[in-house]
């Protein structure tokens, strides 16, 4: 009895056997290189990349090398290019407030751009203004560049035919002005003039021509100390003479065609005025 009911059963499949695979930790070294074959892959994929945008940015660049160009120019580059004459940068940061006004009577300029070499330090408030000597193409050879403290107010004027030129302005307190010292053109004197001197504390000097406007052609080269007469004949004007005696001055204009504000530029300035006076050189 028991041999049948042992084959009348059903027989059923043998269960497989589990099997089980030890882990053991990673030692110090094997995790170390684990890090660094990592490491390699992110950098090689990096550098990959990085050549990838380098091959496209090259293909972009010879399309466009005259705007490279533009922004790297500096403000007496583009003055000089345009063929009026050197040029150099007018505003103060924080404060620029640079404008048109500060660049003379009608003047070629340039609103000054920050990535220009000689833009100076970045503004808070305002902007700064490229200004030129000439206000249209003189028609000259492109001049040679002008680095700063390398040209003269006198200089800048003769480039643009408005005559001979002078700093206008005491240190520290400068305060001059074009309305009521200069008679000619006019524009805001920096450091980039080799005459410009000690700088102001407050107000400012002027970079001031004898010549309203400008002639055809640039003046010839004013000597370091010309006369007041001098300084007149350079303007188109028949004489010029010299009014106010120190130390009180008071120069007065006396209905004069055009008067300047008279400094020791000139050579027959004579003493200072030490009682806040001023001395002024006449045209007639």
């Amino acid at each position: 009895g028991q041999t049948e009911r042992a084959k009348g059963r059903t027989q059923r499949a043998p269960r497989p056997r589990r099997t089980f695979s030890r882990c053991w930790p990673m030692s110090p070294r094997a995790r170390v290189a684990a890090a660094c074959t990592a490491a390699l892959v992110v950098v090689t994929v990096c550098a990959l990349v990085a050549l990838r945008d380098a091959a496209s940015a090259q293909t972009g660049l010879a399309t466009a090398p005259a705007a490279v160009e533009a922004s790297a120019a500096s403000c007496d580059d583009r003055c000089r290019v345009s063929n009026a004459g050197n040029g150099y940068i007018v505003g103060t940061a924080p404060l620029c407030n640079g404008g048109t006004y500060d660049c003379g009577n009608g003047n070629l300029y340039y609103a000054a751009d920050p990535s220009q070499p000689d833009y100076g330090h970045q503004c808070h408030s305002g902007g700064k203004v490229c200004c030129c000597a000439s206000v249209t193409d003189m028609s000259t050879p492109t001049l040679p560049p002008a680095p700063v403290g390398s040209l003269r107010c006198a200089d800048f004027c003769a480039e643009g035919g408005y005559g001979y030129g002078m700093v206008i302005g005491t240190a520290p307190a400068c305060q001059a002005d074009c309305v009521a010292d200069c008679d000619g053109a006019c524009s805001v004197s920096t450091d980039f003039f080799s005459d410009h001197g000690n700088s102001c504390l407050s107000g400012a000097k002027r970079c001031c021509c004898a010549r309203a406007g400008p002639v055809a052609k640039p003046t010839p080269r004013m000597p370091d100390h010309p006369t007041c007469n001098d300084w007149c004949l350079s303007a188109g004007y028949a004489r010029g003479d010299m009014k106010g005696t120190a130390p009180a001055c008071n120069g007065t204009c006396d209905g004069a065609p055009a008067c300047f504000t008279a400094t020791s530029t000139l050579s027959d300035y004579g003493d200072s005025c030490f009682l806040g006076g001023i001395k002024k050189c006449r045209c007639w």
